[in-house]
C-alpha cells in the first residue's frame, strides 16, 4: 500500500511538473514571438551580415586585452551551456560563441552578431550551473536585442543609406572606414566603460530569466548570483548597475512573466566537477581561430 502510494505521489509530481513546463513552453512561444517581431522590419539580411563583421572585430579587439584562457575543457563546458540556451534564442540566424577569459575582474561582456565573453573570476564566484546560464542568458539577450547596434544608431532599413550597419561596415570609401574604426572604439568603451543604459541591463535580466526557464535551468539562479556579486565591494565590474534596484525589477518581471518559484534544473555537481578540470596546456591562438575565423589578439 505504501508502495502505492509513494507511486502515486511521483506520478502526480510529474503530472504536475509536466503542466508547469508545458506553460513555460506556452509563454516562451509568446516571448519569442514578441522579441522576433520587435525589430523584424527594422533590420535587413544585409545589416544581420554586417552586424556579425562588426561584432567580429569587436571581439578581436576584447581579444587583445584579455587572455582567453587556455583549459580548453572549460571553453568546451561553457560553450556548451551557452549553445544549449541559444536553442531558445529568438535570433537563431546567428551563431554564438562562448568564450572563457583569464581576468580577476567579475564581469561578462558580449558583441554584436554573438560573442559572449566571461571571466575565470566570475565563475569562481559561482555555485551551479544555473547561475552560469543565468549570466549567459543575460548576455545572449544584449545581442538578440541588438542593444549596442541600437545605442551608436546603426540602424537598418532607414532613408540614409549611411545609417545603415551594411553602408558603415560594407562601404569601401577612406570615411567610411574611419566611421567604423571610429564605431567600433564606441563599441568597446560601451562594453568595458560606460556601461548599457538602464532599461537595456533590466530587459537583458527579463530576457535572460525566460530563456534560463526555457532551456530547463533554475531562472533564480541570475537572481541568486546576482544577490551575491551585490555585496561584494571590490573586483566587481565597473559597468554593472545597482543591484538593489535590479533585483526588485528582475523579481517583479519573473512573476510577470509566470515563472517565479520555479524549481528547474541547478546542475550543481556537474557544474562543480567542471571547475575542477585540470588546466591543459592549450596555445590560446589555436582556440582563437576557432572562434573568430582568421583572427588573431
Amino acid at each position: 500500500m505504501k508502495v502505492l502510494s509513494l507511486v502515486a505521489l511521483v506520478a502526480a509530481l510529474i503530472t504536475v511538473q509536466s503542466s508547469i513546463l508545458q506553460a513555460v513552453e506556452n509563454k516562451g512561444v509568446d516571448w519569442r514571438a514578441r522579441s522576433s517581431v520587435a525589430d523584424r522590419d527594422r533590420y535587413s539580411d544585409s545589416d544581420t551580415d554586417e552586424e556579425l563583421n562588426f561584432g567580429r572585430e569587436i571581439a578581436a579587439r576584447l581579444l587583445g586585452q584579455y587572455k582567453m584562457s587556455g583549459n580548453e575543457k572549460l571553453q568546451k563546458y561553457v560553450n556548451l551551456v551557452g549553445t544549449t540556451l541559444t536553442q531558445n534564442c529568438s535570433r537563431p540566424e546567428l551563431v554564438f560563441h562562448f568564450i572563457v577569459v583569464d581576468s580577476s575582474e567579475i564581469n561578462a561582456y558580449s558583441t554584436p552578431g554573438g560573442y559572449v565573453f566571461i571571466t575565470t573570476a566570475i565563475l569562481a564566484k559561482m555555485e551551479n550551473e544555473a547561475e552560469l546560464a543565468g549570466v549567459l542568458a543575460h548576455e545572449i539577450a544584449h545581442v538578440s536585442e541588438r542593444h549596442i547596434v541600437k545605442e551608436l544608431s546603426l540602424k537598418g532599413a532607414e532613408k540614409s543609406a549611411v545609417s545603415s550597419i551594411a553602408a558603415l561596415i560594407g562601404g569601401a570609401s577612406e570615411t567610411v572606414g574611419i566611421a567604423f574604426s571610429q564605431a567600433v572604439d564606441k563599441a568597446v568603451d560601451l562594453i568595458l566603460r560606460d556601461g548599457y543604459k538602464k532599461e537595456d541591463e533590466m530587459q537583458a535580466d527579463g530576457g535572460a530569466v525566460m530563456l534560463c526557464a526555457l532551456s530547463g535551468y533554475d531562472p533564480s539562479g541570475l537572481v541568486t548570483f546576482l544577490d551575491k556579486v551585490g555585496k561584494i565591494k571590490s573586483d566587481v565590474g565597473k559597468t554593472y548597475p545597482v543591484y538593489d534596484v535590479r533585483l526588485a525589477t528582475l523579481q517583479r518581471a519573473m512573476s510577470d512573466e509566470g515563472i517565479a518559484g520555479l524549481k528547474l534544473a541547478l546542475n550543481t555537481e556537474r557544474f562543480v566537477t567542471a571547475m575542477k578540470i585540470p588546466e591543459r596546456s592549450v596555445n590560446p591562438l589555436d582556440l582563437i581561430r576557432n572562434v573568430i575565423p582568421g583572427g588573431t589578439p
